[in-house]
């Protein structure tokens, strides 16, 4: 059939809004639609009758001949993707950008049964690509977004349960740990005991060496307090000079040496400051959990304890007795 012919046979795949190319046995081309006129700027008249490989050397590739001649003895129909096989016809779009194609090529049976002609069909996906490409920029960027958002909701949360000096718990999340602490000790039948702790004459250090100094000392003085104290303990600070320590599932001799050892760590701290040696002590409550008590008496046993200690000369442990908070001694 010769290229005249072959063009009145495929006249309806003119108004197609996708490029159409036929091929001939020998892959010359004999139909050149409309719209691949319009991309390319190739009339027919410039096309009809001539090599498709000499025309556009993507075409003329081993790889894609031997696909498209493989169709003439009845494969199935190939795909030839714009990923792999970049532009088999090269057109550019008004901004001079290549024009993305996915292309698929099929065997045409003439009267006889045979296939006489193969079928290149390339549709733009251009707009397609460019819609993928801004939806994946859109969700790298909402993924960026939610990383950072994260981010900040963590620091909020930092903020919100955090001493921004020390980075201990705050008295806000140390009160709600032993909220929770308590009701899981009377669920499992766990003891549970509380340390109070205060910094022996915080004040007379402030007035001596500044805020600065005193800022100081209660970084170090934190640091000092969790290298000592166990991994299951839980420190917070309750204000100024205050922490607390919850200890659970701790029997009364047990907190006792973990006191103990952070009272000596206390102790031996030294700290070097505008050419002075700085140290600290601290008083100690210790209060273990009673039955049914409330977790306001139980702070309070622990509070009332280390003002005993305060009371009975400082740097000691003292253990506040059980139920009721009237024998200890509230200093005035």
């Amino acid at each position: 059939m010769n290229p005249s012919s072959c063009e009145n046979v495929f006249l309806n795949m003119d108004c197609l809004p996708m490029g159409i190319m036929v091929l001939d046995r020998q892959l010359r081309v004999c139909f050149w639609n409309a719209c691949l006129e319009s991309w390319t700027g190739f009339s027919r008249q410039d096309i009809l009758g001539r090599d498709s490989g000499e025309l556009f050397p993507q075409l003329g590739r081993s790889l894609v001949v031997s696909r498209l001649k493989d169709l003439f003895d009845g494969a199935p129909p190939a795909v030839f993707s714009y990923h792999l096989h970049n532009h088999l016809i090269p057109a550019r779009l008004p901004d001079g950008s290549m024009r993305l194609q996915h292309s698929m090529a099929y065997g045409l049976r003439g009267p006889d049964g045979d296939i006489s002609h193969v079928v290149l069909s390339l549709q733009d996906v251009t707009e397609i690509h460019s819609r993928l490409r801004e939806n994946l920029r859109v969700r790298k960027d909402l993924e960026r977004e939610n990383r950072l958002r994260k981010k900040v909701e963590l620091k909020l949360r930092e903020l919100a349960t955090r001493d921004m000096l020390t980075g201990l718990i705050n008295r806000r999340s140390f009160l709600g740990l032993l909220g929770r602490e308590i009701r899981r000790a009377r669920r499992y039948g766990h003891t549970l005991c509380l340390m109070a702790l205060d910094l022996d004459h915080f004040k007379r250090l402030n007035d001596t060496w500044g805020h600065l100094a005193g800022d100081e000392m209660l970084k170090i003085f934190a640091t000092v307090c969790q290298g000592a104290l166990r991994d299951v303990d839980h420190i917070g600070r309750l204000g100024g000079e205050e922490f607390g320590v919850i200890m659970p599932e701790t029997t009364p001799d047990g907190a006792r040496v973990v006191g103990e050892r952070l009272l000596k760590a206390i102790r031996n701290l030294a700290v070097r400051y505008d050419g002075s040696v700085l140290r600290m002590t601290a008083s100690i409550g210790l209060a273990c959990l009673e039955p049914d008590e409330e977790l306001k008496d139980f702070l309070l046993r622990a509070d009332r304890a280390m003002y005993q200690a305060k009371l009975l000369g400082r740097d000691r442990l003292e253990e506040a007795p059980g139920g009721s908070c009237s024998q200890c001694v509230l200093p005035e």
